[in-house]
């Protein structure tokens, strides 16, 4: 079985300027600040599948240099995260078209439940590869709609929305990591989540250095 536990806190400081030109000529400028709190909890139940494929060697400096075999699994897991924002109250200076907000929480959770597996490939490259993947759903509750409270100077307070989050959306996420040494490899990746109202994919690139 493993767990993985981990918390960050963080301050934030906002400082804006902007430009404001349809009808006005306002130079427009705020600050404001506020924190996020995040944590994240999971569980997995780790299955091996059949034995390691034998060590690879890596020459380094003329020396062969046996690499830890890639060990094969498939882990079944849940886990849960949340994220806290708060923002303070923020007031512009410059002109007519100065926006003022009120201080703001926003509470986000997520409870996530999946499988992720990985396995050695042998692709004649003379290095060892590692394929890596995650499927799974995720739920996630609490303010999934970002929402501010606005004014103009005096004026009345209007409400305005940011981007959704699904409440449900299927989670994935596939890789390839290159060892280019004992203690470095490459790595490409792609992660996705698809929802009824969104969609966010991203791929990304990734060189680790272990010492």
């Amino acid at each position: 079985m493993s767990v993985r536990l981990g918390a960050l806190y963080a301050e934030t400081d906002t400082r804006t300027r902007r430009a404001v030109l349809y009808g006005l000529s306002d130079t427009l400028s705020g600050h404001g600040g506020g924190y996020t709190v995040q944590g994240f909890g999971e569980i997995g139940w780790r299955i091996a599948l059949g034995q390691p494929a034998p060590a690879a060697l890596v020459s380094r400096d003329g020396v062969a240099v046996p690499v830890p075999p890639t060990a094969s699994y498939v882990e079944p897991f849940v886990g849960g995260a949340y994220v806290g924002i708060r923002r303070d109250a923020f007031a512009e200076t410059g002109g007519a078209a100065a926006l003022a907000s009120v201080a703001r929480d926003y509470d986000l959770g997520a409870a996530t439940v999946g499988v992720r597996a990985q396995t050695g490939l042998e692709l004649g490259l003379g290095l060892p590869v590692t394929l890596r993947g995650l499927v799974g759903y995720r739920r996630a509750f609490g303010d999934v709609v970002p929402t501010a409270l606005l004014r103009f100077g005096t004026g009345p307070a209007f409400l305005s929305a940011g981007v959704p989050i699904d409440r449900d959306a299927l989670v994935a996420q596939v890789g390839l990591d290159l060892a280019v040494a004992p203690n470095a490899s490459l790595g490409v990746a792609y992660t996705g989540q698809t929802g009824a109202r969104a969609q966010d994919q991203a791929v990304k690139g990734t060189f680790t250095l272990r010492f």
